[in-house]
C-alpha cells in the first residue's frame, strides 16, 4: 500500500553553517495493507522525519513516497487525496488541537475537507467516531483545555480516522503517560485497527511497545534503516547489534513468546519494567 523508494531527507546545518544534516538516509520500504509496524531509534535517529515525509509533510531530497502506486510529491502527485490515506497523530495531542475550537468542530474538520456532508450528517458522524474512541457524546462541545492527556490523545484520534485513511501513523503513542493509561491506550488504538483493517505504524524509541504491539520492527539509527524483520515471538531473528543492544537496554532477557501480545489485551510485556 506504501512504498518508500530511495526516500531520503536533509536540513542545513544553520544560518552560520554550509553543511547539510542527514536526517533520513536513502531507503526503501514498502508497507502492506493491513499491517502493524513499528520504525524503532533513538532521538535523532530520523524516525519522525520518516514519518513526516510518508504522512506528506516534510518534503525529500531524493527519492519519493507511493501509496497505491500513486506518488506523493512531484509533478504527478496525488495531491489532496494523500492526506486523506495517510494520517499522521502527532506526539502532542494538546499543540495539535485548536484551543479554541470545539472538539467537534476539531473531529468535523476532515469531513469539511473530504466529504460532501450536511451539517446534520457531520454532527452525526462525529458522535459515531467519539462512541468508537470511547469518548462521551457530550463532549462534542468541549475544549481540548477541558479534557485529560488521554482524551486529548482519543480525540486526535477520532479527528485522524474521520478522513477515512488507509494507513494511521502514531509518532510516540504514549509518550508521557503512565503506565495503566499507556496500556488503555495501547489496547484501544490496537481494538480500532482491529474493527477497521487500516496499516498502522508506530514511531516509538520503545522497544518493548515495539515488539508487543507490531508484527513487523524496523530499527534505525542516526539516519539509516540498519534493521527490518518480521517478529514473530523469537529474538533470534534480529542480528544488527545495535537492535540487541536495545533489546538489552529495555531488559529483555526471555522470549517475548511467554507472553501474550496486545491483541489478546495482555499487558505483562509492558509491566515488567515499570
Amino acid at each position: 500500500m506504501i512504498e518508500l523508494r530511495d526516500l531520503s531527507c536533509t536540513f542545513s546545518g544553520g544560518i552560520l553553517s554550509r553543511e547539510k544534516l542527514t536526517a533520513v538516509s536513502p531507503l526503501s520500504v514498502s508497507f502492506r495493507k493491513g499491517g502493524r509496524y513499528a520504525i524503532v531509534g533513538e532521538s535523532g535517529s530520523g524516525k519522525t522525519t520518516l514519518a513526516r515525509m510518508m504522512a506528506g509533510l516534510q518534503k525529500p531530497d531524493g527519492g519519493n513516497v507511493y501509496v497505491d502506486g500513486r506518488p506523493v510529491f512531484g509533478r504527478h502527485r496525488a495531491g489532496k487525496s494523500h492526506f486523506k490515506q495517510v494520517q499522521l497523530i502527532q506526539q502532542n495531542s494538546a499543540a495539535a488541537l485548536n484551543p479554541k475550537m470545539t472538539i467537534g468542530k476539531a473531529i468535523e474538520e476532515p469531513l469539511l475537507c473530504f466529504f460532501r456532508l450536511s451539517r446534520q450528517e457531520r454532527r452525526k458522524r462525529c458522535e459515531k467516531l467519539l462512541d468508537l474512541c470511547n469518548l462521551p457524546a457530550d463532549y462534542y462541545s468541549r475544549l481540548p483545555s477541558e479534557l485529560s492527556g488521554g482524551e486529548q490523545k482519543r480525540v486526535a484520534i477520532a479527528r485522524a480516522l474521520a478522513a477515512e485513511p488507509a494507513c494511521l501513523i502514531f509518532d510516540e503513542a504514549t509518550n508521557g503517560f503512565d503506565l495503566p493509561l499507556r496500556k488503555k491506550i495501547m489496547e484501544e488504538i490496537l481494538d480500532l485497527q482491529e474493527k477497521l483493517r487500516f496499516t498502522l505504524i508506530f514511531i516509538t524509541h520503545d522497544m518493548e511497545l515495539a515488539l508487543a504491539a507490531a508484527d513487523e520492527v524496523l530499527v534505525m539509527r542516526d539516519s539509516v534503516l540498519v534493521e527490518q524483520v518480521p517478529f514473530g515471538g523469537d529474538y533470534a531473528v534480529f542480528q544488527n547489534q545495535y537492535t540487541k543492544v536495545l533489546l538489552a537496554a529495555s531488559g529483555m532477557a526471555e522470549p517475548i513468546n511467554q507472553y501474550e501480545r496486545y491483541p489478546e489485551k495482555n499487558m505483562k510485556l509492558l509491566e515488567r519494567n515499570a
